[in-house]
């Protein structure tokens, strides 16, 4: 079931409490931000780029699923803009889909070459 249908059929505020940071991306801003830092995609299409790191479809193994990262993490490591946006957005995109509370959980090398303040910041 899709985060929508779910919105959808359950209409009541939800908690959502253990959200990975690094795969509550927007395919759109991927794409944006990577041209913009010069980071090569196997795509720039959207429809194709979603196909490529599977966000639809089930995985037979974590080390497959885990794969994928290697495409997107690159896209917000070390830049406090960056991660930034993918805060605001995951924020913004958890809300639409119903969610009214949200722990967050990211990977430590997101930030690395990062300081305290700029990761607090961000």
């Amino acid at each position: 079931m899709l985060p929508e249908d779910t919105n959808r059929r359950y209409n009541f505020p939800k908690a959502e409490l253990h959200c990975h940071l690094d795969g509550s991306f927007r395919l759109s801003t991927c794409i944006e931000l990577a041209k913009e830092r010069g980071i090569e995609l196997p795509s720039y299409d959207e429809s194709e780029l979603r196909s490529i790191v599977g966000l639809e479809k089930r995985f037979p193994n974590l080390v497959e699923y885990l794969q994928n990262f290697k495409i997107t993490t690159p896209i917000f490591a070390a830049d406090k803009d960056a991660l930034s946006r993918l805060t605001i957005e995951a924020i913004e995109d958890k809300h639409k889909q119903g969610v009214s509370y949200i722990e967050f959980r990211f990977c430590p090398f997101l930030f690395a070459n990062c300081n305290v303040s700029d990761i607090t910041e961000a």
